[in-house]
């Protein structure tokens, strides 16, 4: 009776055959008959046997997993990437590691180290803020990262967002089609020393279609703030509502939300005070988090296509680690504007 745990050893003498036709057989790398993989694999079910999967990955240089580091799990956008992420990754033999940034830069840099460290094939990255000159210091050249959601600035890879000019261009002039004309912009953004990318193009599509329907200094108008580690239950109370509370001053008749973390404070702020969606504020906001779908009235939004962002990041990624080099993309893919009852 073994009171250690089996190792290859204990398999290649009951099977009778050496250790290496055990690995060979394990591992695929060289034929082995017929017979000799039954007593084998009999072998592994008598002494109950479980391959080291570290040994093998020191092996063979290779995890079978591939790391997705996000920027913030309270943010329900990333849960359905990682559904499509998830998806195509499996469909190809690996799997997925997920892990949070907490929107820290510091903790992002710890993951990728670490996830690094650990040997993970590849990365998918939801940036915590756009630099990345660490990367350079922390990966070996050509080790594959997507990103998404967000663009590097200082990092050549493959990128996968969305069209957010487009998408706020789009819900503005749909908020003007219904007659406001004082509609405000409210969003956290997660730029270090000025707005993100990602919601500049936002508010700027914002900012084109008001000036097309005559609408002039709307600065106002306009209230963006530099986000924190903010947690579902603290933006109920904190900037959000209190910039909610400034734009209602301005007497707006509608709100564009540059995304769902801003949402929260600002429904929060609309139901606390007994403001009425959408009879004294229209409200429309990116992101299809689920509370939105929840509330009395429901809020209509502007859809990423979350899952097939994360599957075609994953795709990229994928045909990275098969050795691709070809220029680097920036794909960027088109939201759908669902209208609720808001």
């Amino acid at each position: 009776m073994l009171h250690n745990k089996p190792t290859m050893k204990d398999v290649a003498a009951q099977a009778g055959v050496s250790i290496s036709t055990v690995s060979h057989m394990l591992n695929g790398t060289r034929f082995v008959s017929d017979d000799v993989t039954k007593r084998i694999r009999q072998a592994i079910e008598n002494l109950n046997f479980r391959p080291n999967p570290v040994a093998r990955n020191l092996r063979s240089g290779k995890s079978g997993f591939i790391g997705f580091i996000v920027s913030n799990l309270e943010n329900y956008f990333y849960l359905n990437t990682a559904k499509g992420i998830e998806k195509t990754i499996e469909a190809n033999g690996y799997r997925l590691m997920i892990i949070d940034s907490a929107d820290s830069k510091e903790k992002e840099m710890f993951n990728v180290e670490s996830l690094f460290i650990r040997g993970i094939d590849g990365l998918i990255i939801a940036p915590t803020y756009p630099d990345f000159e660490y990367l350079k210091k922390v990966t070996r050249p050509g080790y594959p990262v997507v990103f998404i959601d967000r663009q590097p600035s200082n990092y050549r890879a493959d990128t996968i967002i969305l069209e957010n000019f487009e998408a706020a261009y789009s819900a503005t002039k749909h908020l003007i089609s219904m007659g406001h004309k004082t509609i405000g912009f409210l969003a956290i953004h997660f730029g270090i020393d000025k707005i993100d990318e990602t919601m500049k193009e936002r508010l700027d599509g914002y900012r084109l279609a008001m000036e097309e329907a005559g609408m002039q200094n709307i600065d106002n108008l306009i209230k963006v703030s530099a986000g924190k580690a903010f947690t579902m239950n603290v933006l109920q109370h904190i900037e959000t509502y209190k910039m909610t509370e400034q734009l209602m001053n301005q007497h707006v008749q509608a709100i564009l939300c540059g995304n769902s973390i801003a949402a929260v404070g600002t429904y929060s702020f609309l139901r606390d005070k007994k403001i009425r969606i959408p009879e004294d504020v229209s409200l429309i906001t990116f992101d299809d988090d689920l509370w939105l779908r929840l509330t009395t009235p429901a809020i209509s939004s502007v859809v990423q296509p979350a899952e097939s962002m994360g599957a075609i990041a994953a795709q990229r990624l994928l045909r990275r680690l098969e050795g691709e080099d070809s220029p680097f993309e920036c794909i960027r893919l088109k939201a759908e504007i669902i209208l609720r009852e808001s």
